[in-house]
């Protein structure tokens, strides 16, 4: 069983930085491979700022209940990113037809899902690096499991 290192604040802080550094740069080393030069850094920044959000809830997952190992803390970091950025995918379509007058039709929403599905599928792919990363930072081996594996 994996717990947060202590003290909590301090390690949580340095984690959630370290990680959203790391996940600028991913987000930038994509976008400027991509042939987006000046759009890279900008889209760096507004990545760094979206990332705190999955972190901070695999975070609280993890004070609710420690993951059993690290596979299991980068799956959460993982299954809350895809969830921040499926409800952003569900969001920029509601302010499309709710706000932009998008007409709500089944082909519309077909042609936004094509979009949405591999740009949501890409977010996760490019949060991987920076969740390995918040999960080492910030996650322990909790002494009575390292008692129980050496132990055995």
């Amino acid at each position: 069983m994996l717990t947060a290192r202590r003290p909590l604040f301090l390690w949580f802080a340095l984690a959630l930085l370290a990680a959203s550094v790391l996940h600028a740069c991913v987000w930038f080393a994509a976008r400027f491979f991509a042939a987006q030069g000046l759009l890279a850094a900008a889209e760096g920044a507004r990545q760094m700022g979206l990332s705190l959000f999955w972190m901070v809830c695999a975070a609280a997952l993890w004070l609710i209940q420690g993951p059993k190992n690290r596979l299991h803390a980068v799956g959460h970091v993982v299954g809350c990113a895809f969830l921040v950025c499926s409800l952003g995918s569900f969001m920029a379509f509601s302010n499309l037809t709710l706000s932009q007058n998008f007409e709500l039709s089944f082909s519309n929403l077909l042609v936004f899902a094509l979009v949405a599905v591999p740009m949501v599928a890409s977010q996760v792919l490019l949060a991987v690096p920076s969740a390995v990363l918040f999960q080492m930072i910030l996650l322990k081996t909790s002494p009575k499991a390292a008692a129980e594996a050496q132990g055995a």
